[in-house]
């Protein structure tokens, strides 16, 4: 092994590798749009370099990653051929979003659940101060709002009701990426035996920032992960079982409930517009059923009584994925859900067992946000990906 006096060379190696990624994840959670700093793209294409220079690329990935893009480029070129009305623009966007992808190859060299906790932590603690600010100084909230409205959106304000009551809200448009490190935390703070003052901080941060993130799914998914977690470690207390079983239970009823009230309200705006799209996509697949078999093609506009206009793209991102690309949509949703089987097969591990639920809800919400092919929605896959190889590892060496 190569040695500089007393440096590893291989360590070095190493640290810029993850200090390299760390940088892009903070910058694809802050900056989603590539709007705000603009790095984006280099970023991404400095770690891509680097790691085919000095990490081997694990081939076994590359099917996954052929399959990705073949899903896309299939029904493109079949709708090229139809003639069909596409928008080149979108296509490339497409391209574009799930370009991380191409990382598997070497995401075996990286502990992405361990890197992405900084810029989470770093996320959660920025929004719980803007909005104290806003809540103590009004005037914040038009300071802010002008400022990002420029940048194109990275944070999200809103004033929604629930429940007969009028909220302010805002979050960063990436919330629904830190889902599987929101759980780390959490699993952290629960656990006894790893709980310290630190975690106890850190899950007041996260769940503050959650709570006012705006969407209704971001604000139930610490209630359920907490219920995970709990699930997860006290599963096989015989004396625990007795008491939190019906505990989880009855909090299993509640927030289903809760779910079914918030989703019944047909008043509300954010409902209103996805039964509107709902009622759009029945009549264009009852009115054209080959479009579930070959896909409109990527780019592809549809109209919308939901937006009462022609879009791109809707809230409801399976249904995307179908109208855009047919049959060849089960590909992409099998490379998103791959990891569920690791993870299932590892269950006996704790934090394992809350991270498959946690995944397992996070593919669930992203069927509500058009954020499944998008650099968040790579980032989750990643961060999947990456914890399905450490804990491969970790099972096979300890058999």
């Amino acid at each position: 092994m190569l040695k500089l006096g007393k440096i590893n060379i291989k360590d070095i190696i190493r640290f810029i590798g993850n200090a390299l990624f760390l940088m892009l994840i903070f910058v694809i959670l802050i900056d989603p749009a590539n709007t705000l700093l603009h790095k984006k793209d280099i970023l991404f294409i400095l770690l891509t370099a680097f790691c085919i220079i000095f990490y081997k690329p694990d081939f076994s990935k590359l099917p996954l990653i052929c399959m990705m893009f073949l899903a896309v480029l299939i029904p493109w070129l079949i709708a090229a051929i139809n003639m069909r009305n596409i928008d080149t623009e979108d296509v490339l966007h497409i391209f574009k979003s799930i370009s991380p992808i191409i990382l598997l190859l070497w995401v075996r060299e990286f502990d992405l659940l361990n890197l992405s906790r900084i810029p989470t932590l770093f996320c959660c603690i920025l929004m719980d101060t803007f909005f104290c600010l806003i809540l103590i100084f009004p005037e914040v909230e038009g300071i802010l709002y002008n400022t990002d409205s420029i940048e194109n959106e990275s944070i999200f304000m809103t004033r929604r009701w629930f429940w007969g009551h009028e909220f302010f809200l805002m979050y960063l448009k990436s919330t629904v990426a830190m889902f599987l490190v929101v759980t780390f935390y959490f699993y952290k703070f629960i656990d006894k035996r790893l709980r310290t003052f630190g975690s106890f901080l850190t899950f007041i941060f996260i769940l503050f920032y959650f709570l006012f993130s705006g969407t209704r799914s971001t604000m139930l998914i610490p209630f359920f992960i907490i219920g995970i977690c709990l699930f997860s470690i006290y599963r096989n207390n015989p004396q625990a079982k007795r008491i939190f079983y019906p505990l989880f239970f009855i909090g299993a009823i509640i927030f289903v409930s809760t779910i079914l009230i918030l989703a019944s309200e047909t008043q509300e705006y954010s409902n209103a517009i996805k039964y509107g799209h709902i009622v759009s996509y029945i009549e264009l697949f009852e009115n054209n059923p080959w479009i579930l078999i070959t896909g409109q093609g990527p780019g592809a506009n549809f109209f919308t009584e939901g937006f009462g206009s022609w879009v791109f793209q809707t809230e409801w991102s399976y249904l995307d994925l179908i109208r855009w690309f047919g049959l060849f949509s089960l590909p992409i949703i099998g490379v998103f859900a791959f990891p569920l089987i690791s993870l299932w097969k590892y269950r006996a591990d704790n934090l394992t067992f809350s991270l498959f639920w946690t995944y397992v809800a996070y593919l669930a919400i992203a069927g509500t946000n058009p954020l499944l092919l998008s650099s968040t929605g790579m980032l989750a896959l990643l961060i999947a990906y990456s914890y399905r190889e450490k804990i491969t590892k970790q099972f096979s060496t300890t058999q």
